[in-house]
């Protein structure tokens, strides 16, 4: 798999309409995100970081709803 950016991810994953692919855009998505956030610093990007702990609440919310379905 190519090395795509957590945005791409996060986004394919929110406008996969498959349910059976979605798991895997959503853990893709969440990967990628925890990845980022592994390599940026605290201090430096407050602002990405906010961005990338909503992202995951929205991943984590939808796949609830996968669940819940």
């Amino acid at each position: 798999m190519p090395d795509l950016s957590w945005q791409t991810l996060y986004s394919a994953a929110l406008s996969e309409s498959d349910p059976v692919r979605l798991t895997g855009r959503i853990e893709a998505a969440r990967h990628a995100i925890h990845q980022r956030l592994d390599h940026i610093d605290d201090s430096s990007s407050p602002r990405e970081r906010r961005q990338l702990e909503d992202a995951l609440h929205v991943l984590f919310t939808l796949a609830a709803r996968k669940r819940s379905a």
